[in-house]
């Protein structure tokens, strides 16, 4: 079975990030034992641990790096810096504007680790690090957000009267 990493992180990224996810990238694999990487492939985040793990692929040539998409692609995926691209069907049950989030808690849950870098709960990307936390998932944040155990938003609209 294969161990996942998870990276979750923020559109925009310090310039000075790349060192410090590498160091964590490697760590994952060797601590770890990380066999694959996964990526949501959205903002510079993303294409940041995309290109960290093409380069680690030349000191370890077996692990794998899986992109995973929120909406089916209209076009098989046919690039260079992933093994394989899909779309979860699980997804399928959520309504288009739920589908990042839900794609992101979903990928939380297959993780033994997630590598991240989020700063704020501005945005939904926070979710999938305070998910991680309810379920004992290590978390490398190289952001300053800490992860809480609260309620998520579909959690608290639950607790609104009707």
């Amino acid at each position: 079975m294969e161990k996942i990493c998870t990276f979750f992180g923020h559109r925009e990224i310090p310039e000075d990030l790349r060192p410090a996810l590498l160091e964590q990238a490697r760590r994952a694999i060797e601590q770890y034992g990380i066999t694959e990487f996964w990526n949501g492939g959205y903002g510079a985040f993303d294409a940041l641990a995309a290109d960290t793990i093409k380069e680690l692929r030349l000191e370890y040539p077996d692990i794998q790096h899986r992109r995973v998409y929120a909406y089916p692609p209209e076009h098989p995926y046919e690039g260079t810096l992933f093994d394989q691209a899909f779309c979860p069907d699980c997804l399928d049950q959520y309504a288009d504007r739920a589908r990042i989030p839900r794609r992101n808690i979903w990928m939380a849950e297959q993780s033994r680790l997630i590598i991240a870098y989020v700063c704020h709960a501005e945005s939904t990307i926070h979710e999938p690090l305070d998910h991680a936390l309810r379920l004992n998932i290590p978390i490398i944040n190289l952001g300053c957000y800490q992860p809480t155990a609260s309620l998520y938003w579909w959690e608290e609209s639950n607790l609104q009267p009707d």
